[in-house]
């Protein structure tokens, strides 16, 4: 009797997250589950929406950014990459100068889902793509070197493990998004 108690405790584990409260591990650095609510929520608040009206997509796209950004600076850490404030103060203010001032950029992200407090996150993730694009392919085209940047994300994503929570899906690092849940989550494990 004690060994089948033992056996059903290992086959209900293997259900449960690597890591309590984590929404996402990527490599040693955890995303928590109050981290991702966090964000969602601060979007939500941005476009004026209750707290409590969140759906699936908006998660889902929150964490896929989270994941990448964290990715992103890893493997920016690991080649010495940085961005100046200087850099992302000029890269910003290009961008709001293009879209017709700061309210009109700030409405612009915001329909993607990204909340004001974000923006200088995302351009400083971007800036750093962009330089590793150019460091992992010196003398390609924009396009090459966007596709070099993809291919050393993914292929870092694998190397240092990236796992989610079952409860928001799971990691496809070929994409770098969130898909859907492992469809083997009611598969009782037979055990000999």
């Amino acid at each position: 009797m004690v060994a089948a108690v033992a056996a059903s405790v290992l086959v209900l584990s293997g259900c449960a997250s690597a890591t309590p409260g984590a929404a996402a591990v990527v490599g040693n650095e955890r995303i928590s589950e109050r981290d991702l609510t966090e964000q969602v929520e601060q979007v939500l608040r941005a476009q004026g929406r209750p707290v409590d009206s969140t759906s699936e997509a908006l998660v889902v796209t929150t964490l896929d950014r989270m994941i990448t950004t964290q990715l992103v600076e890893q493997l920016a850490a690991e080649n010495e990459v940085v961005v100046t404030q200087g850099e992302l103060d000029a890269t910003i203010a290009n961008y709001v100068e293009a879209s017709g001032g700061r309210e009109a950029f700030q409405n612009t992200l915001l329909a993607q889902d990204l909340a004001p407090d974000d923006i200088d996150e995302l351009f400083r993730v971007n800036l750093l793509a962009q330089k590793m694009g150019v460091l992992f392919d010196p003398s390609g085209t924009p396009e090459s070197q966007s596709s070099a940047i993809f291919a050393a994300v993914t292929a870092y994503s694998e190397e240092v493990g990236t796992t989610v929570s079952p409860r928001y899906g799971q990691w496809d690092p070929a994409g770098l998004l969130v898909g859907p849940p492992p469809n083997d989550l009611s598969v009782p494990i037979q055990i000999s």
